[in-house]
């Protein structure tokens, strides 16, 4: 049993095969992730329609720190009232401007993931220390990060504080998630797509079909059996999402 715990299938590069991805996957849970005011709603109408669609809502950092505060707010209050699966996208990105007010909202979308007890989805490129320094401040719990891309001894500290790792399909061809992997107990990892985006296949647009993909890697890099690797995961899945 297959999940994809990060994924956008609302993105527009689906506009055109959106129900066949969907009902193609493999998997039977894909927590899209989302991105923006205008995605989480229509994350939300998307799960309406598709129970195997999961609802997670935030705001990317590339949104935080060009809103309003008002309007962060607005949106943490929009969320609360519609009861997601779990919060996410959120995090830190410091490929953007403005530190301190993605910092700021970010505290905000840990304190309300804490308050409705989710899990949350962490972005933390560029600021991998600094993420897990928030993490780690505000005490937070059920974290998921997505795509992490810190130092190896990063990763240690991650584990220690009880995260979980979603790696995605790019590890057939990564050595840090290849490494990461490696490092990690198979208790802390789950499995992503990030599609469209960071396929297995260089030059396809990603799909959570490939997931088995990322299975199969995670599995011979750790040595395991690729069915053993499966149930792990979906263990983990189900310990952290019940």
């Amino acid at each position: 049993m297959f999940v994809d715990v990060h994924t956008h299938v609302t993105a527009k590069e689906f506009d055109a095969d959106r129900e066949r991805v969907i009902l193609e996957s493999g998997c039977i849970a894909l927590i899209n992730n989302g991105y923006s005011a205008a995605d989480n709603r229509a994350t939300l109408d998307l799960s309406k329609k598709y129970p195997l669609v999961k609802k997670a809502f935030g705001l990317h950092p590339d949104q935080t720190w060009n809103l309003p505060v008002k309007e962060v707010d607005e949106e943490i209050a929009w969320i609360r009232k519609h009861k997601p699966f779990a919060i996410g996208e959120i995090g830190l990105d410091f490929l953007y401007a403005h530190p301190e007010k993605q910092i700021d909202a970010f505290k905000k979308f840990i304190s309300l993931a804490l308050e409705l007890d989710l899990p949350m989805i962490v972005h933390s490129r560029k600021a991998e220390k600094e993420v897990l320094d928030v993490l780690e401040d505000m005490h937070a719990k059920k974290v998921i990060l997505h795509c992490f891309s810190g130092k190896l001894k990063l990763v240690d500290r991650a584990e220690k504080l009880g995260y979980f790792f979603s790696i995605p399909g790019i590890i057939v061809h990564s050595l840090h998630f290849q490494e990461l992997v490696k490092r990690a107990s198979i208790t802390k990892l789950l499995t992503e797509t990030d599609a469209p985006f960071l396929s297995p296949i260089k030059g396809e647009r990603n799909e959570p079909k490939y997931i088995p993909l990322t299975i199969q890697k995670i599995a011979e890099v750790k040595g395991m059996d690729e069915k053993e690797v499966e149930n792990s995961i979906f263990a983990n899945y189900q310990r952290l999402f019940r």
